[in-house]
């Protein structure tokens, strides 16, 4: 046996401090961590989550959206996508909704709108500045025959404003052609005569300046309001616009050479000294087939709104005379 080492030296068993009082009697000594957790800053160290003041905690069971595949392009990119604009007092227009069509026919303004020295039914083109003229085809054209021409007057949007027929005899249609002398009766959508132009039999070539063409603009029928006269020039094509005092107005200048397959050809509308474009009348390309073999053409006329709507009565009248003049016989030529 031997003896324990006393207090002091290497191999001394010192006895196990006691507290007073602690632990009491069936106090179970709790399990220390397997690891001290690293302190902050330390590689490992584990940082509790942050919590944003305000926030209501994540409920259990919580599943986060899906994140989207490609990041949208922000605004300005040319492959962002906008919000469809909003109209802010107007409902959105529901799925199916089928707008109502357009009228065929422009509807007559209010007869008390009419202003004071405006012709009866001339108020259709108050608020105008733009018409388009259509010639009606006829089978007969194919086989070189020639009938009485009539045009469907139309507004920019397709609406029809007027309807014009010419008054001739077959006679008079197949004996002069396209030089014929006629009569057009220009109807609105009522079936009232409003306009009605006039011309004589008369030559077109500047060789003979005393005989050159001139076209009347009657509204309503028998009280001139305007004419059309041809220019003498050996080269271009150019007409007067006369008001009811036979006192020019305006001037239409056409170009030099008329080329007009596959293009417009242009005809212009300019003050009397030259000095200002005022609007055009443009013969429109309507196709090869249209072009070669029939006479309808189809003719856009330009001019301000608030021009006087005698004078665009005028350059109405002038746009047939110029579909006789320079396009008519053009193809009256080829077909004979």
């Amino acid at each position: 046996m031997m003896m324990s080492a006393s207090l002091g030296p290497l191999n001394a068993v010192y006895p196990s401090p006691t507290n007073p009082g602690f632990p009491p009697p069936g106090y179970v000594t709790p399990s220390a961590p397997p690891m001290m957790p690293a302190p902050f800053g330390h590689p490992n160290a584990v940082y509790p989550a942050p919590t944003n003041p305000g926030i209501p905690p994540v409920p259990p069971g919580y599943v986060p959206p899906p994140v989207p595949a490609v990041m949208p392009a922000p605004f300005g990119h040319p492959n962002a996508v906008y919000p469809a604009p909003t109209n802010p007092g107007i409902p959105p227009v529901p799925p199916g909704y089928v707008p109502p069509p357009v009228p065929a026919m422009m509807p007559a303004p209010p007869p008390d709108l009419r202003p004071t020295g405006c012709p009866p039914g001339l108020e259709y083109l108050i608020h105008v500045d733009q018409l388009l003229v259509h010639q009606t085809f006829h089978l007969a054209e194919l086989l070189g025959w020639e009938v009485r021409n009539s045009y469907n007057v139309k507004n920019s949007i397709g609406q029809q404003v007027f309807l014009a027929e010419e008054e001739n005899n077959c006679c008079t249609l197949q004996c002069f052609g396209p030089s014929r002398p006629f009569t057009f009766h220009i109807q609105d959508n009522l079936g009232q005569e409003v306009l009605t132009l006039t011309r004589p039999l008369a030559c077109s070539y500047c060789c003979f300046p005393c005989c050159l063409q001139d076209l009347e603009v009657q509204s309503p029928p028998g009280i001139p309001i305007g004419y059309v006269v041809q220019e003498c020039h050996p080269f271009l094509p150019k007409l007067t616009v006369l008001n009811e005092r036979r006192q020019p107005q305006l001037r239409i200048k056409g170009p030099l050479f008329f080329c007009s397959c596959c293009r417009d050809v242009t005809f212009e509308v300019k003050t009397l000294d030259d000095s200002m474009l005022i609007g055009h009348i443009s013969k429109q390309w309507s196709g090869f087939l249209r072009e070669v073999y029939t006479d309808a053409d189809h003719f856009g006329i330009v001019f301000p709104m608030d021009l006087d709507v005698k004078m665009k009565a005028v350059l109405l009248g002038a746009c047939f005379l110029i579909d006789f003049l320079y396009f008519e016989e053009r193809k009256g030529d080829k077909k004979h």
